[in-house]
């Protein structure tokens, strides 16, 4: 039989799973039908404290083996539009991997040449919205999902799917994309290959602890009720070796004692 202490070892193993914790935020990826590319998977967070800017979005979707959204033609705008809809979030933008360069800041009227995609992409589809881009200090650009937005001044004007250039460090959801094709990622230096490594293991801890939280506040009553039934079942089983241990020694002691008195009898 298995012994409490390692019974109560092996549950809290089970509690604390770190692939039950990585479930709770990887999302599914929904792929486009019969080519089974390239799929998506859109990361929609209620909190705006889990949100991310735009190099980290960016950063989030190669780790999970995919790049920021590339949209290459209307059809597939369509397709990305129907995906968030059917997730039905509330307002909320999404990254997109649509991007110029910071130092072409400028305060021209006309800037839109300048966008290009973070994966390589050479689409040259857009889906602006009308008086979009505003060629300022926002080079990264996301796809509006302000549902409960008043409309603009244009008919029909809802800022819903069309394209925004925003600051970088905003905080939104964002979509990533899944191909077939993989991009060689820069090897790392032997020097900073240590670094790399302690960088990744703070950021997945980080990225997992608040998940964490939600699995452990449930197992407090558990986690107690095993840590009382494993210390009655120790301090049993303690006091059950206690005590045969004191019954032998008392035992050894009488038949000690009676030793010389035998002895004592011969001699008479």
């Amino acid at each position: 039989t298995m012994e409490p202490c390692t019974l109560f070892f092996y549950l809290l193993c089970l509690c604390f799973d770190a692939s039950a914790a990585t479930s709770l935020i990887t999302g599914q990826r929904v792929c486009r039908a019969g080519t089974g590319r390239p799929c998506y998977k859109l990361a929609y967070f209620s909190e705006l404290k889990r949100k991310l800017n735009f190099k980290e979005a960016d950063l989030a979707c190669r780790r999970d083996g995919g790049q920021l959204l590339s949209v290459e033609s209307a059809p597939e705008q369509k397709l990305v539009e129907q995906l968030i809809a059917e997730l039905r979030p509330t307002d909320g933008d999404f990254w997109i991997g649509l991007r110029r360069n910071q130092a072409e800041l400028d305060s021209s009227s006309d800037c839109s040449k300048q966008y290009y995609w973070t994966d390589g992409s050479k689409s040259t589809f857009r889906n602006w919205h009308w008086d979009e881009p505003s060629c300022g200090y926002e080079v990264c650009v996301v796809m509006y999902h302000q549902p409960s937005a008043p409309p603009g001044p244009g008919p029909g004007d809802l800022y819903m799917f069309q394209w925004n250039d925003d600051n970088c460090e905003t905080k939104n959801n964002f979509i990533c994309k899944y191909t077939a094709e993989t991009l060689a990622e820069p090897s790392p230096s032997p020097d900073s290959n240590q670094t790399s490594k302690t960088a990744s293991v703070v950021q997945t801890f980080w990225s997992l602890s608040p998940n964490i939280i939600y699995i452990i506040i449930p197992s407090i009553p558990l986690i107690l009720l095993l840590m009382t039934v494993t210390g009655v079942c120790c301090f049993k089983m303690l006091f059950k070796r206690l005590g045969r241990r004191d019954t032998s020694l008392g035992r050894s002691e009488v038949w000690v004692a009676e030793q010389p008195r035998a002895s004592t009898m011969g001699a008479a």
